[in-house]
């Protein structure tokens, strides 16, 4: 199963750009497995889809006005399912999230 990689730069909202991303995951066959959030600057969503979808899912990418940046290859022409990542970096003038720790030990 080959690893499937795509970057996007966005000013867009975080919250509205992971969930359009999400978005087009879903509406292309596909599902997260896993994410990663680094505070307000970047995003790591892990997916799988069938190969089948790999070009609607970059279509319904253009469609909400990302620029897909794909690294290498469109993968095509298989049978099966294929992983993937994409990695959102937001581009704002925000300071970093503060989160509250709550006391332990």
């Amino acid at each position: 199963m080959k690893f499937f990689r795509v970057s996007i730069m966005t000013s867009m909202e975080r919250n509205e750009a992971i969930s359009k991303v999400s978005g087009a995951i879903s509406n292309s066959g596909g599902w997260i497995v896993n994410h990663t959030l680094l505070s307000n600057v970047a995003a790591t969503l892990n997916f799988e889809l069938p190969y089948a979808q790999v070009k609607n899912f970059l279509s319904h990418l253009e469609e909400f006005s990302f620029q897909p940046d794909v690294d290498g290859d469109i993968p095509q022409g298989k049978e099966g399912d294929l992983r993937g990542q994409v990695t959102l970096t937001f581009i704002h003038n925000n300071p970093d999230l503060k989160r509250d720790v709550p006391a332990f030990g």
